[in-house]
């Protein structure tokens, strides 16, 4: 059996997309915590900007993962929000 697969998602919004941002990502985290293989979907806030956040996603297996991706909710985030980021960061972990 393989490892969970972690992933950071940071997610710092343009100011004039904060608002919008913080908005999208409620129905995502409901949806995702729903899907089979997700073992954590949370949302942090950061302590240094208003309009930065951090998703720290838990998911049973690369598959599940995988799959997140294609799902509708995902989908529909990625292109209602595109453009109103400043940076993305994405990355995936495992145990060592």
């Amino acid at each position: 059996m393989s490892s969970p697969v972690i992933v950071i998602a940071q997610l710092d919004a343009k100011p004039e997309f904060a608002a919008e941002c913080r908005a999208a990502l409620s129905p995502l985290i409901a949806a995702t915590l729903q899907e089979p293989g997700c073992l954590r979907y949370q949302l942090h806030q950061s302590l240094e900007s208003p309009r930065g956040w951090m998703l720290y996603e838990e998911w049973e297996s690369e598959a599940a993962l995988s799959a997140h991706q294609q799902e509708p909710h995902f989908l529909a985030f990625v292109a209602s929000t595109r453009g109103w980021f400043a940076s993305t960061s994405v990355r995936r972990y495992q145990l060592a």
